[in-house]
């Protein structure tokens, strides 16, 4: 007898109805199971069955921060430099309070992974990826959620950050992070990619950068794809490297 059956539902937009049979944690059929029993009947009444969504790109260390203090003109640059003054003065409770409402209402509305971010650096030290340590032992049976060690503050203009990434990296989190355009100069950006990805390949993880931040991509700071490709193939990193805040691509020639 199959664990569970989703009676009466309505999957990939068929006009028909159907029935979800579902067992060891797997769906095993889809159709007519009206002979079927099991552990537990749902009668869906034509609702839409999805698969559990995927969060890609969270920041649950610095959500819902407009309720500790708001944006002063409603900004990028407004909320970015309210977020610097707050984060100093994060505590464990503060950030566990704030990530754990964020994370209750993603899986009540049926998110199934989260990739988080937490700051890493000499501001935050590691309390971000401590949090979310805590949370993910917490959640798992309800979400898988992914911790990626995210230097915010840069890596080279940040001193100390590249080993609180490695400390991070022991600890538990599962992907190394990069904020490739927050460095002082062009090189400096590259190098801050070249130490991500090497830090990927030394301890088997998948790296996560954030890869640009305007539509202007007459900055090279924000046209940085290709070298990160580049780099990624070098080190036979390819399938495990994803690219985020990708806004740049907006600006460039379609080819």
């Amino acid at each position: 007898m199959p664990q569970l059956i989703l009676r009466q539902a309505r999957v990939e937009d068929t006009r028909s109805l159907s029935d979800v049979v579902i067992d060891g944690g797997r769906v095993r059929a889809v159709g007519d199971a009206s002979g079927q029993d099991a552990d537990e009947v749902i009668d869906c009444a034509g609702r839409v069955v999805l698969p559990g969504f995927v969060e890609p790109h969270l920041h649950l260390d610095k959500a819902l921060l407009d309720g500790v203090r708001s944006n002063p003109d409603g900004t990028l640059a407004g909320a970015i430099a309210v977020t610097g003054e707050l984060k100093s003065a994060f505590t464990h409770e503060d950030v566990l309070a704030r990530a754990r409402r964020v994370l209750e209402a993603a899986v009540l509305n049926g998110t199934t992974v989260i990739r988080a971010h937490p700051d890493v650096d000499p501001i935050a030290g590691l309390l971000g990826v401590e949090v979310l340590l805590r949370l993910r032992a917490e959640y798992a049976g309800m979400v898988d959620l992914q911790i990626v060690a995210f230097p915010q503050e840069g890596i080279l203009r940040s001193p100390g950050t590249e080993k609180l990434l490695i400390a991070a990296l022991a600890a538990g989190a599962d992907v190394v992070g990069g904020c490739t355009y927050n460095e002082a100069t062009l090189d400096d950006c590259r190098r801050h990619v070249e130490l991500v990805l090497d830090l990927a390949a030394q301890h088997g993880v998948p790296a996560d950068l954030h890869a640009d931040f305007a539509d202007d991509a007459s900055d090279p700071r924000y046209a940085l794809a290709e070298f990160i490709a580049g780099q990624t193939a070098r080190r036979g990193l390819g399938g495990r490297v994803a690219l985020g805040h990708m806004t740049s691509l907006g600006g460039r020639e379609p080819a």
